[in-house]
């Protein structure tokens, strides 16, 4: 039943993003108004607070705080601050009520990968390696990522403006909250230490085996935030694709996604860690690049294949191998940690430079330079980083 529940937590709580990801821009633009500048702003100021809630909600779980009970009030707060986005219209109004719902969502991903290490190693079978199992949990989560995106393709095909996926997140989110009641309770027994969980998160975060990676990682987290909300636009303006097809044209590429994870135990074996994160950060900046040479319809499916190793080389790679690096006293924290200096950052870095990029040239230039971001992500991954034969497995 633990194994499962995780699994059925992981597919509502990736439900929630797949609700909203595919349309972010155009939920923005065509519902609020909002122009580039504004949607890039909007989206930025989400990213400030974000600097505090993950750490002080993975150290929470580091100090046996209930994992449960704080994402119940996550999605609990989380569907009110999505309700608010719907009815407000004042661009100010909008921006708060965005950046809240994002500010307290952003904790759960750490908090469940977090957990579910933890949960493995106190009731799995898996105790001493868990994260040879991992992508078979985040596998569930790409599946609740999907389902969302097909149920919008009907809501969206009876001429519904892109704001109705914000309800589609709002039921998500109740049903996760509902999802959090047949978790296992999961206190983990640490050994003492007079360091913080925090602290000790923080040294090997900047230690010689991880920074590298977090560098890396860094430059195409920033080409990640700063093409993906504005692909929506490209499709709808520069390919002219019907926003019901976008919503398909994700879903397609998550369903093709799923693949990959369930093949990764032998891709590890054939080209480790270090080698799909280069396989896959090359093949982001190469089908980015390819989107603005030929911006057809055509490329807008097939480069979705490639999908699925951006997947493992940007938000499965990492995990595990920074579960790897860290002690049981600091296993939530590491991924809170790695949230607030690498992810919140290049999200509000990102954002900003989509705008700007978007508001003087345009959606296709805001693509072209993720795929330059995401070439030198893979460079730096390739010459710099160096993880040890143990963890590389």
């Amino acid at each position: 039943m633990t194994y499962f529940a995780i699994k059925a937590q992981f597919f509502l709580t990736y439900g929630v993003l797949g609700s909203l990801a595919p349309l972010l821009a155009l939920i923005l633009r065509d519902s609020k108004s909002f122009d580039s500048r504004q949607i890039g702003i909007t989206l930025a100021a989400s990213s400030i607070g974000m600097l505090f809630s993950p750490a002080i909600m993975t150290f929470l779980a580091d100090r046996n705080f209930d994992t449960r009970k704080i994402l119940r009030s996550i999605f609990l707060l989380t569907a009110i601050a999505l309700y608010a986005v719907y009815y407000l219209q004042e661009p100010i109004a909008v921006t708060i009520a965005w950046a809240t719902y994002s500010i307290i969502f952003i904790p759960t991903l750490p908090l469940l990968d977090g957990y579910y290490f933890n949960s493995m190693r106190k009731h799995g079978d898996s105790r001493e390696n868990p994260t040879n199992e991992y992508q078979f949990v985040r596998v569930w989560g790409s599946a609740g990522f999907m389902v969302p995106a097909i149920a919008l393709f009907f809501i969206l095909d009876t001429k519904a403006s892109a704001i109705e996926a914000l309800w589609c997140a709002i039921i998500w989110c109740a049903m996760a909250f509902v999802g959090t009641f047949f978790l296992h309770p999961c206190r983990i027994n640490h050994p003492a230490t007079s360091q913080t969980p925090t602290r000790q998160a923080l040294r090997v975060i900047f230690s010689r085996k991880t920074l590298p990676m977090c560098i890396g990682l860094f430059l195409v987290y920033v080409a990640a935030n700063c093409y993906y909300p504005y692909i929506s636009v490209f499709f709808s303006d520069e390919i002219g694709i019907d926003l019901k097809w976008i919503a398909m044209i994700s879903a397609l590429g998550v369903a093709i996604e799923i693949g990959y994870l369930l093949g990764l135990s032998p891709i590890r074996r054939l080209i480790k860690l270090k080698g799909i994160m280069v396989l896959g950060l090359g093949t982001m900046g190469a089908r980015l690049a390819l989107l603005t040479i030929f911006p057809t319809t055509t490329v807008a499916v097939l480069i979705q294949v490639l999908h699925g190793l951006e997947i493992l080389a940007m938000f499965v790679i990492p995990v595990i191998y920074l579960d790897r690096v860290a002690g049981d006293s600091f296993r939530n924290s590491i991924q809170g940690v790695f949230t607030i200096v690498i992810t919140v950052p290049s999200r509000l870095i990102g954002f900003l430079l989509a705008g700007e990029i978007a508001h003087a040239f345009g959606s296709s230039e805001v693509i072209l330079t993720s795929a330059l971001l995401a070439i030198g992500s893979m460079l730096v991954i390739l010459f710099w980083f160096r993880p040890s034969s143990a963890d590389s497995l």
